[in-house]
């Protein structure tokens, strides 16, 4: 179905504004607490900028890790961020408002003078009979002792040294060494400090990120040595002993990220897999170099966004950011408009941040004052919007997440402005995501926008990045866009249903049918308005306006209102793929032409452009694949060289140089609309003296584009002409059906006329059933005789 509004030069536009943008998360961003799905603040600015002006005010109802913050900021723009997970806005306020440098010095010396040598106590061994730290230790889990002592093999572990050290060894040099029994030793010692106040909660069991009750993954303490457990508490009993300020929530945050890897992890693990129960090839890591480490990370971090730190984290003056649910926050507040919403709204069951942060937010319960802030309340579960097979959240599920989907869109709707955009950054990842990825796109339509592009930021290397934009795959990390329509552009849904495209289809099924009598607009919409009438709809002049809209968008109707299947568009919902890429490639020429004329000269990338913005309604996964078919790209790359030539340069493709004898004005009738070709040949028809020459309507494309008489002294021959703007060789169906037209109809002669040639088959047919067949060099000679010099064929 057609779109709204153009949308060609929007992606143009974001697709100029990440030229040479490549997509990267800095690393002292990486570096501070785990997040999964950290957008580059870099694409997100270069997209503002595209498509807002500068003050804009700018809207984030899923805040995440901070990063539109940077980005607003460094494109002067104004922001609101609201984020549902209280541990995640508290983090983000840890990172973005400003301490006393000073008296976090302070605080950061005080608890290191108090607890680090009794900490590093316990990871302390020896190397050569020099006293050292451990590092790192690497080992089996299930195989105890042992597990220590002859840990599988992995690329971390050299000649069995599978402990690293903090110190290089003042004798051998090394900077690990093998499990001894003085190690062994000091396991046993620590196994006898109290760890008693270390939590003992369990998790919400979701097997999607490895909670799973089977492997004990679910017991908050399954994955933690008894070393670690008493390093984490130390520190934590020292950070308690502060005074209440900005500098001590600074340091529980440190902590609290330090805890990602202070767990059993696996050898050599980011944080990415936090609950995962390792028994062979694992790690154990000294939670004081952890949490020394973030805390210069955490500053460093400070350092490197000055221009985006705030005294005051939720009413700022450039920005302001609120711990709730976007829904409830909005909804109390119907008088704030916006400029734009750019996001990373959750997307089914790939990270359900709520119960990820379980980790987190339970040590926070545990250990802070103030234990209310991070409740995992039933108000945060129920507002979350996402898809989990977690046991005790069975209501959040697949359609529970499209009604979610639903209202955000018609809140959206609410707090913006005709001509606004929502701009989305997120992961599609599978193609099995890509049903979820359309009623995605329906919603937005229902609730009154129009989805306006969608361009992968996956790749580093932007040059392939353009590639994704103008053939719009399917790649994993995206951006997508969406505008607001004003009133009487929006799509005509009932309840969920788009109407508009149910419409397209009925109209469709109706064409497809063999019918002496044309289907016109009139009987169509009669048709349309019983059907709505029963459904109890109120039918009115708007709605039959949209109706023939609708129709004149998506289908060819002549000067006789009757309907015809548009030999200029894709049936995407109704054809199959072979009889669509054939259609397709068929209409390239035409497109090439366009181009020309409108632009002198093209790139691939432009083509490919036209083609999704004129053929594709948006969410349509057939023609992204037929976009995306290596061999379908090679034929129409050696389509569009056929017919055009190269500039000097070799950038361009530009018109195709023609002989010195032909007229330079000549009209290419390859490249032609496919009813102009059809015009054309009524014309030459006439010039041949064939009399009341007309174009044949009915249900869409039977076999016939042309009928005429032709008077030869006192006899009446009716005449049937097919008319095909093709490249590709005619094949036999069309021939077929031509045949049964006039078998049909009652008719004397038929013909097909063609820019091309005709298959073996289809000449078979022809001259068993006397069929006449013009083909292109044929065809440009009659042209030649009647219109000298107006016209030529580049299939020839």
């Amino acid at each position: 179905m057609k779109k709204k509004i153009p949308t060609s030069d929007i992606v143009l536009k974001v697709a100029k504004a990440l030229d040479d943008t490549k997509n990267n998360v800095p690393r002292s961003t990486k570096e501070t607490f785990t997040f999964k799905g950290r957008k580059s603040p870099e694409i997100i600015a270069k997209v503002l900028s595209a498509l807002t002006k500068e003050d804009a005010y700018i809207l984030d109802p899923f805040f995440g890790s901070g990063m539109s913050i940077i980005a607003t900021q460094n494109e002067n723009r104004r922001l609101l961020g609201i984020e549902l997970d209280n541990y995640t806005y508290h983090v983000d306020k840890t990172l973005f408002v400003r301490v006393d440098n000073d008296l976090l010095d302070k605080y950061f010396k005080q608890v290191e003078s108090a607890v680090m040598d009794d900490v590093m106590f316990l990871y302390e061994t020896e190397c050569c009979g020099e006293k050292n730290y451990i590092k790192k230790v690497l080992f089996d889990p299930q195989e105890g002792k042992e597990g220590y002592y002859k840990p599988s093999p992995n690329r971390e572990i050299n000649s069995g040294k599978n402990i690293k050290l903090m110190k290089t060894c003042p004798k051998c040099g090394g900077n690990e060494k093998t499990f001894e029994d003085i190690d062994w030793e000091k396991i046993e010692d620590v196994s006898q400090v109290d760890v008693s106040e270390f939590p003992q909660d369990t998790y919400f069991v979701n097997s999607r990120i490895n909670i799973t009750a089977s492997t004990g993954a679910h017991k908050y303490d399954a994955i933690f040595s008894h070393r670690n457990k008493s390093a984490l508490l130390m520190i934590q009993k020292e950070i308690s002993k502060l005074p209440a300020s900005k500098e001590k929530d600074f340091l529980q945050q440190v902590l609290v990220a330090s805890l990602s890897l202070a767990r059993i992890a696996m050898y050599g693990s980011s944080t990415d897999i936090l609950y995962h129960v390792v028994n062979k090839k694992a790690q154990d890591m000294n939670v004081w170099n952890l949490f020394e480490s973030k805390y210069k990370k955490f500053l460093n971090f400070q350092r490197e966004n000055e221009q985006a730190l705030t005294d005051n984290f939720s009413e700022g003056s450039s920005y302001s950011v609120i711990n709730g649910d976007y829904y409830q926050y909005l909804k109390d507040r119907p008088e704030l408009v916006f400029d734009a919403i750019v996001t990373d709204f959750p997307y089914t069951d790939q990270v359900p941040y709520l119960e990820r942060n379980q980790m987190f937010r339970i040590w926070l319960n545990h250990s802070d004052e103030n234990k209310q802030c991070f409740e995992l309340t039933k108000d945060m579960l129920d507002s979350e919007m996402v898809v989990t097979n977690a046991i005790d959240r069975k209501g959040k599920d697949l359609e529970h997440y499209y009604h979610d989907i639903d209202k955000m869109f018609r809140t959206f709707s609410e707090h913006l402005p005709v001509g606004a955009p929502v701009i989305i950054f997120t992961k599609l990842g599978k193609m099995k995501y890509f049903n979820v990825f359309a009623r995605i796109v329906d919603y937005a339509r229902k609730n009154g926008f129009e989805y306006t592009f969608r361009i992968g930021v996956e790749k580093n290397d932007p040059t392939l990045r353009k590639q994704s934009a103008y053939k719009n795959t399917l790649t994993n990390e995206v951006v997508i866009g969406f505008e607001k329509l004003p009133e009487n552009k929006r799509y005509f849904y009932i309840g969920d249903v788009n109407y508009e495209n149910k419409l397209v289809d009925d109209v469709y099924r109706e064409l497809k049918k063999v019918k002496d009598v044309p289907y016109t607009v009139t009987t169509a919409v009669a048709k349309i308005k019983k059907e709505l009438s029963l459904q109890g709809v109120v039918y009115d002049e708007a709605i039959q306006d949209l109706i023939i809209e609708v129709i004149n968008n998506n289908f060819y109707v002549d000067d006789k209102q009757e309907i015809q299947l548009d030999k200029k568009r894709l049936y995407l919902d109704q054809e199959d793929e072979d009889t669509l890429f054939k259609k397709l490639y068929e209409l390239v020429p035409f497109y090439v032409g366009e181009l020309l004329k409108k632009k002198g000269k093209f790139v691939l990338e432009d083509l490919y452009l036209e083609l999704i913005d004129e053929l594709s309604d948006g969410n349509n996964q057939t023609l992204y694949s037929l976009l995306n078919d290596d061999d379908n790209i090679k034929e129409i790359d050696a389509l569009v060289a056929d017919k055009t030539d190269k500039s000097e340069d070799g950038k361009y493709y530009i018109k195709k140089e023609l002989p010195k004898d032909f007229n330079e004005d000549a009209v290419d009738i390859a490249t032609m609309d496919p009813y102009d070709f059809e015009d054309l040949c009524k014309s030459l028809l006439e010039r041949e003296n064939y009399s009341d020459v007309h174009r044949k309507g009915g249900s869409g494309d039977m076999g016939v584009d042309i009928v005429a008489k032709w008077f030869d002294g006192n006899t009446s021959e009716t005449w049937l002409i097919q008319c095909k703007r093709w490249v590709s060789n005619v094949d036999a169906t069309p021939i077929q059906r031509l045949v049964s037209e006039r078998e049909r109809l009652g008719a004397d002669k038929i013909a097909c006329y063609t820019t091309s040639g005709y298959s073996k088959d289809a000449k078979k047919i022809a001259q068993a059933q006397d069929v006449i067949l013009i083909d292109g060099k044929e065809l440009i000679l009659k042209l030649d005789t009647c219109f000298s010099g107006k016209y030529y064929n580049s299939n020839i």
